[in-house]
């Protein structure tokens, strides 16, 4: 007889092996649905201030205004995102290539 298990000699054949696997994939893909029922809910209370007040102003100046600038490239392609409509709708012009051969052409200068 030898050492090594054979499918002739074990129980576990294919169909074991993927009951087993199947049974491991359904219990994982139960744990994320009970994960979320879970999860306590931490809702902040509503308060009716009017925006008016001083305390209401005080929040809103607080937080950092970081304007972001856009640079020399992103305004190139707003500006010839703008005439691409008016492109578009001039020469009545459709598809993706269309599209591509005029950004080409108007980001290069």
């Amino acid at each position: 007889m030898s050492r090594f298990v054979t499918t002739k000699d074990c129980c576990w054949t294919r169909r074991g092996w993927a009951a087993v696997l199947a049974a491991g994939w359904l219990a994982l893909a139960a744990l994320p649905v009970a994960a979320q029922d879970a999860k306590p809910t931490t809702e902040k209370p509503t308060t009716d201030k009017p925006a008016d007040t001083p305390a209401a102003a005080k929040t809103t100046a607080d937080k950092p205004t970081a304007a972001k600038k856009t640079s020399a490239q992103q305004q190139r392609m707003k500006d010839c995102a703008g005439k691409w409509k008016e492109e578009k709708a001039a020469k009545n012009v459709k598809g993706r290539e269309a599209y591509r051969t005029f950004m080409s052409g108007c980001l290069k200068g």
